[in-house]
């Protein structure tokens, strides 16, 4: 495993740059929250979906987002910033220099590197919380966090839910993993102090120059391979998984589109019509179409309706869907 001199984990070595939009009452008198994310460029809009449906859901606290991203055009910017003022939050803005990650695996190409500032963010919310909520950008909140910000974590370091139910004896198994147990980092309550006891940044660091051979995923198999179920369990309820498909959502606090089906691409589901409505109160472009576009590189998703649309007896939505999909990824694979 890779090894590193403990002042490369400076906060100047890994901080490019950092802008402060607040736009809190400065008389507020309301629980500070702290919610993360890390994204690139592109899904800053879909982010800003993200962060407000947490503002709508918790309107009894005053909140910070710190958004770790590889860099952002002056638009997003501007529309960040426009999202403080306009529900009188706060939002830190960081760039990473990414050139700490560079020896970190890519599974799949059309993932980003930035998925691996998750990492990093403790070593910098430590200077102001104990505790912060980490959320993946194509995730909706639906309920309060504060019994999450509030939960007893039993000394544990993060809180987190399992994956899917079928993906973890399979995940777990292939990353040799002595428990047996297997979580979805796309939510996770962070102690920060905790974190730093532990030395968890620098433990997953070492994985580092691995082969990505070793793995199926990115960030989240790594830190599965550090804590290796040492984590404390949170119901599926905080993080349920396929955009709420097939999951009883009463309790539910966070919605989590984990699959290829995304309510920016199509509105199948209830959640995918909620994240719309989140998408409208942003500062960002409104997204209007409900089916997908019919473009060559979509067809999976004209695949993902009829698949929808089959299982919940919708005979012409079926035919549909899967009519676009044939005729999408012929076109696709003639690269027209």
């Amino acid at each position: 495993m890779k090894q590193f001199n403990p002042s490369f984990f400076d906060i100047s070595n890994f901080i490019v740059s950092k802008k402060v939009f607040n736009y809190r009452p400065s008389d507020d008198t309301r629980e500070e929250i702290h919610v993360c994310y890390n994204v690139n460029d592109a899904y800053i809009p879909i982010m800003g979906t993200s962060m407000v449906s947490v503002i709508e859901n918790n309107k009894d606290a005053s909140l910070s987002f710190h958004i770790f991203t590889d860099g952002y055009s002056d638009g997003n910017e501007k529309n960040i910033e426009k999202t403080a003022q306009k529900f009188h939050c706060c939002c830190y803005l960081y760039i990473l220099n990414m050139k700490q990650f560079d020896d970190f695996h890519i599974k799949v190409s059309r993932f980003s590197r930035i998925t691996y500032g998750r990492l990093y963010m403790a070593k910098v919310l430590k200077e102001h919380t104990q505790r912060y909520i980490y959320v993946d950008a194509d995730a909706i909140c639906i309920s309060s966090l504060k019994p999450l910000i509030h939960l007893d974590m039993k000394g544990y370091i993060i809180a987190a839910a399992p994956d899917h139910p079928n993906s973890v004896k399979y995940r777990s198994d292939y990353l040799k993993l002595r428990s047996g147990k297997y979580f979805n980092d796309g939510i996770m309550l962070v102690d920060c102090d905790q974190w730093e006891k532990h030395h968890i940044t620098e433990r997953a660091f070492s994985f580092q120059c691995e082969p990505k051979e070793r793995f199926l995923g990115q960030s989240q198999d790594i830190l599965n391979l550090v804590f290796d179920g040492n984590i404390y369990f949170l119901s599926h309820d905080y993080n349920i998984t396929a955009g709420g498909d097939d999951y009883d959502t009463s309790h539910g606090v966070f919605i989590h589109w984990t699959g290829r089906r995304k309510p920016w691409k199509m509105v199948l589901t209830r959640f995918d019509s909620k994240w719309r409505e989140y998408n409208a109160l942003s500062p960002w472009e409104t997204i209007v179409n409900i089916m997908p576009i019919k473009k060559p590189e979509n067809y999976h998703d004209f695949q993902q309706w009829g698949r929808y649309k089959k299982k919940h007896g919708d005979v012409k939505g079926y035919v549909y869907g899967i009519f676009w999909y044939s005729v999408l990824r012929i076109l696709f694979k003639l690269g027209l």
